[in-house]
């Protein structure tokens, strides 16, 4: 089956909130860490997966994969409002975890701690993508933006990508 076709709530990701700051995504996909890892460092794959294609088209995609560089993604919704994300990388393990920032561009205050974890498991790889907010508040916050839908269509169309790399 087309990883697009699934129902949204039944597309091999799962979102937890294990703490009152944390929000939890994990996804697995049927290929090696280091093809996983390709995905999700290289601008020329992020383009391809990042944005969810039915909510708009992916703008900017820099990426200075090294600790201390930064990264910055935007996107241009279907009515018209860019929505921007940025970061720095504090740790890169590859193929298997990176620590970085995340800053959403309306509350650059209020940065995200996440850790991205690659573990090859059965011939299959699992994601795991633990962000951190300073606070409950701003963790809801997120949730409350409806992120939820747009980050299940984001890893549907990541498992694609990582499918056309094996």
């Amino acid at each position: 089956m087309n990883a697009n076709a699934e129902s949204p709530k039944k597309d091999g990701t799962t979102l937890e909130l294990p703490s009152d700051r944390e929000i939890l995504i994990t996804r697995s996909f049927a290929a090696p860490a280091a093809v996983v890892f390709e995905a999700i460092t290289s601008p020329e794959h992020i383009r391809r997966w990042w944005a969810p294609r039915t909510r708009g088209e992916m703008t900017v995609c820099e990426v200075d994969l090294r600790v201390g560089g930064r990264w910055r993604f935007m996107m241009r919704t279907n009515d018209g409002r860019e929505v921007g994300f940025s970061g720095e990388y504090f740790s890169i393990t590859a193929p298997t975890e990176i620590v970085q920032s995340e800053v959403f561009d309306p509350f650059p205050d209020s940065p995200a701690h996440v850790t991205v974890r690659l573990r090859e498991e059965g011939g299959r790889t699992v994601l795991t993508n633990l962000s951190s907010y300073p606070s409950k508040e701003v963790r809801d916050m997120v949730v409350a933006t409806g992120m939820e839908d747009g980050m299940r269509e984001s890893m549907r169309q990541l498992a694609d990508v990582v499918a056309s790399l094996r």
